[in-house]
């Protein structure tokens, strides 16, 4: 039975401001979720021909490693700790990358910076959606990913002004700015306040309350919005609680899980095999197949790229909270869809009778092939597997999905490179037909989460067992068991 999608939130007295920028406590949550958020803008860099190949696949490697500790670090330590360690991480590998003077230092940081990355993907999101108010969660945990742009694009210009240095500081400038958000995060770590859900579920309810109370209603501790998060925070824990001692088995013990898991793991998935990973990873080559050589040409047409799919994913995480994740999901493969043809379409005419205008109108579609998916990809790709997973299966469900997602790079870190060079523009009708698919999963399969808090969420494809007892504090009546009744069969 899926939950209703009324926001009932937005029924209650609550001690705020209609508008967040009037409000000194959502000012200051907001303020400590930003911090959070710059944790993605460590850059993992686009390879150029040189980096392509285990220089790359390095940090793929590291996250795929990070991503298993990562989980039970953020359970039983805290999100806080987590984001520690993942900040720490990434600080040392930048480091020991950016001092490098031999190809093993190098890989090592490398290495380090993926376990690091991982860390804070599973750390961060859960963060972010169990301390965001809830009349705001769904936007500001669709900006986690969007802010990765940002060190994209500080990468991508600060390569074009430093690759015509004719020392290694043309790679160990880049390398060091990655330094920047970890630094940070660590400085304002102390500052910002742990996950009331996660306090709740280590006994901690008096300061749960207290987090709550001054970020979600200004101090007073008897807000009808406090009050009723505490509640509902509770009894979604003591239904979860039932399943504690399962571990990593939760994930799959009940049909429920299995479908969450499915949903989650399909997200990272369809981020990752949607074809837009041919133009990430291999922007540079891509423009030397169409005769775009020239490195002032290469890294101005990367740097715009950033700058545009920055632009295009906050107006994605603006729009979730107005259209839906499922309207943006299907605007998002729609627009992919038809960039995809417009590319396999100009990319054949330029391998058969070349031309700049031809080349030109590729890069183009290559434009809209990426606006199509930071519409909905970039920002959904955390927010949306963090809102489907209950705090039992959070962390755990993260630390699947991003292992399995680094899993699948390293795939294609090696099959990408190999298509392109013997199939060439071919390739793209390969991810026209995932895409396809994709649009019918998303169209069939994935449920509506816009207007619901977490704990009604986690209500998602459960019995009516646990649907009856959070109607209940909703003031809800469930309906009445139907009893089977024995029809006598007529001869």
């Amino acid at each position: 039975m899926a939950p209703s999608n009324i926001d009932v939130t937005k029924t209650l007295g609550n001690n705020t401001h209609p508008k967040w920028w009037k409000d000194p406590g959502m000012r200051k949550l907001n303020f400590m979720i930003i911090c959070v958020i710059t944790a993605q803008m460590t850059y993992m860099s686009y390879p150029d021909a040189s980096h392509i190949g285990l220089i790359t696949t390095i940090i793929f490697v590291g996250g795929f490693i990070g991503s298993f500790p990562a989980s039970p670090v953020a359970d039983r330590y805290g999100r806080k700790m987590g984001m520690y360690i993942g900040s720490a991480f990434t600080l040392v590998g930048t480091i020991i990358q950016a001092s490098a003077f031999g190809y093993a230092q190098f890989m090592v940081g490398r290495c380090l910076l993926g376990v690091g990355i991982s860390f804070t993907c599973v750390a961060g999101p859960s963060m972010v959606a169990e301390l965001a108010h809830p009349r705001q969660r769904g936007t500001v945990l669709d900006f986690f990913n969007t802010l990765w742009y940002v060190g994209a694009i500080v990468a991508a210009w600060g390569s074009f002004g430093s690759g015509h240095l004719s020392t290694s500081w043309c790679w160990r400038i880049p390398s060091l700015v990655q330094a920047l958000p970890p630094i940070f995060l660590i400085a304002m770590l102390p500052f910002m306040p742990e996950s009331p859900r996660w306090l709740l579920a280590r006994g901690r309810s008096e300061e749960a309350r207290a987090v709550l109370a001054e970020y979600h209603a200004n101090g007073q501790m008897d807000d009808e919005l406090v009050i009723y998060e505490i509640d509902e925070i509770n009894t979604a824990l003591a239904i979860e609680g039932r399943y504690a001692e399962l571990g990593w088995n939760i994930l799959w013990n009940t049909a429920a899980n299995r479908k969450k898991m499915a949903l989650t793991i399909s997200v990272f998935v369809l981020c990752l095999w949607c074809g837009q990973g041919v133009i990430s990873y291999y922007f540079s080559p891509l423009l030397t197949s169409l005769k775009v050589t020239g490195t002032n040409q290469q890294t101005g047409i990367n740097g715009g790229m950033q700058i545009w799919n920055f632009i295009v994913s906050i107006a994605g995480a603006l729009l979730a909270d107005r259209i839906g994740r499922r309207a943006l999901w299907m605007v998002s493969l729609i627009g992919m869809i038809c960039s995809n043809i417009g590319i396999t379409i100009t990319s054949a005419v330029f391998d058969n009778q070349g031309g700049n205008a031809a080349a030109y109108c590729a890069i183009l579609f290559l434009f809209l092939y990426n606006a199509g998916f930071n519409i909905a990809c970039n920002p959904l790709a955390y927010s949306y597997p963090t809102e489907i997973l209950p705090y039992s299966m959070r962390t755990k469900g993260l630390a699947a999905m991003v292992a399995i997602g680094q899993a699948l790079l390293i795939v294609s870190q090696y099959a990408n490179p190999v298509a392109i060079d013997n199939i060439g523009w071919k390739y793209w009708l390969f991810f026209l037909g995932m895409l396809v698919l994709f649009l019918a999963m998303v169209y069939f399969t994935y449920p509506e989460t816009k207007g619901l808090t977490l704990e009604e969420l986690a209500r998602l494809y459960e019995n009516d067992e646990t649907v009856n007892i959070v109607e209940k504090m909703e003031g809800i009546e469930p309906e009445p068991e139907m009893v089977p009744v024995a029809v006598e069969k007529k001869e």
